[in-house]
């Protein structure tokens, strides 16, 4: 009896995981997601502040809000995903929240650019194991008839980190400039950007007894690791289909992480708002819209697959990269502060949605021993490309394009329309193969 016969034969003796612990762990894996966003961006809500306490330059703060995470995020990103394809799946992210949350707090004593971008890197380096093994987790957990809705809700921690990050921030610097923690040991002397730095990381530590609690799901393969040469030809495979799904979400990543990182700056500096108001402001734009994204974008790629087979579900990504472009150019056009984060908003609703359904229409592309390695490449991709390059092309196309780092509304604009047309060019052939198979069914129906 052949192998994948045999493996077959034990699958279907051996009892799934119940739906209680699945969800279980979409909700633990769903916080942990969350905290790993608060704890990356919240540098963007305290730029000005450590600017001033460093005589950092805004260059110099991008590479922080960028590259300084971006380089190892990427750089471990596929060792990750091909660990994660490996070994125990839940133990690899515990020690990655473990690693990022030390990092954090370093974040927060850092004397310097140099000691500040170091532990930039350890916080990219510890939640890059993150996305990968959750996202393998929970694709062993449910069937494919609910796989889009369960990564859908796991979304919601990067959406509500997002906007949440900022909305956090902004409470505790109110509660610090309160005084609520002038006793606090060990921090009560520092700045107020560096008690954030440190408070924010706290939730990582206590999350660890909870992520230790989830079981390690039955694979669904167990032949192995498949050699890279056969990962790469999977990759290629189909037009190139998850290849270009994986580029598409690093293009796009530099419009998220362009608007992203200057949008609370530019609402403080130039729209007179103050950190609470933006953080209020934006967490209501990001969360609101990411959401009902993440949720309605899983359960309807899921809805699609039903109806009319997993090869539609790529068609939705039309819709969304459409909005995204609908978003980039009402930020030219915003006259207020309200304003732009409502394109924000509309910026948000598309890429967050893109970014679901793309994740389940790779997941679904490639056989279960490298979905953690394919996720992992999209994760480099959106490292190397966005993370690295959107912080960055902000303030240098204000500079260099509009005479000045007062203009960064309109480079903002210009950075994420310009990643919003080149990723839908990028996405757009499987996506007219995907309409071709939707007519085709149709036409059968």
């Amino acid at each position: 009896m052949s192998n994948s016969a045999t493996s077959h034969i034990r699958s279907s003796l051996e009892p799934s995981p119940s739906a209680v612990t699945g969800w279980y762990a979409v909700a633990v894996l769903c916080v942990a997601l969350l905290v790993s966003y608060t704890d990356r961006l919240i540098i963007n809500l305290v730029v000005d502040p450590i600017r001033g306490d460093l005589t950092l330059t805004d260059v110099e703060i991008s590479l922080l809000q960028g590259a300084g995470f971006a380089v190892i995020f990427a750089i471990a990103g596929l060792p990750s995903g091909r660990l994660a394809d490996s070994v125990n799946r839940r133990n690899l992210i515990a020690a990655g929240v473990l690693l990022w949350s030390m990092a954090t707090v370093a974040c927060g004593l850092a004397l310097g650019f140099w000691s500040f971008f170091g532990a930039r890197v350890a916080v990219g380096m510890g939640e890059a194991a993150l996305v990968p093994a959750a996202s393998s987790l929970i694709i062993d957990f449910f069937s494919p008839r609910r796989r889009g809705t369960a990564l859908g809700i796991f979304s919601l921690g990067a959406t509500f980190g997002a906007g949440g990050a900022l909305l956090i921030g902004g409470l505790i610097l109110g509660w610090i400039g309160a005084g609520w923690f002038k006793s606090a040991p060990l921090i009560a002397e520092l700045a107020p950007w560096r008690q954030l730095m440190i408070l924010v990381a706290v939730p990582g530590f206590a999350l660890l007894p909870f992520l230790l609690s989830i079981p390690e799901p039955m694979r669904h393969s167990r032949s192995g690791l498949l050699p890279l040469s056969a990962v790469f030809q999977r990759l290629i495979a189909d037009r190139g289909t998850v290849l270009r799904v994986c580029l598409v979400k690093g293009v796009l990543s530099v419009g998220d992480n362009g608007l992203i990182a200057w949008m609370p700056t530019l609402l403080q500096r130039f729209y007179g708002m103050t950190a609470l108001e933006v953080g209020a402001l934006l967490a209501l734009s990001v969360s609101v819209s990411g959401a009902i994204a993440s949720v309605l974008g899983g359960a309807l790629s899921d809805w699609f697959a039903r109806h009319w087979g997993v090869s539609t579900r790529i068609v939705l990504l039309l819709g969304c990269y459409l909005l995204t472009v609908a978003g980039a150019t009402t930020v030219f056009f915003a006259g207020t502060g309200h304003q732009a984060a409502l394109a924000l908003g509309i910026w948000a609703f598309g890429s967050i949605g893109g970014y679901v359904i793309g994740h389940v229409v790779m997941q679904e592309s490639v056989p279960s021993e490298m979905r953690a390695t394919t996720i992992a490449l999209s994760l480099t991709f959106i490292g190397l490309i966005g993370i690295g390059l959107g912080p960055t092309l902000v303030p240098l196309v204000a500079k260099h394009g509009f005479g000045g780092e007062e203009a960064l509304q309109p480079a903002m604009g210009t950075v994420s329309l310009l990643a919003a047309l080149l990723a839908f060019g990028v996405i757009w052939p499987p996506i007219r193969v995907g309409i071709v198979a939707l007519r085709s069914r149709e036409a059968k129906s």
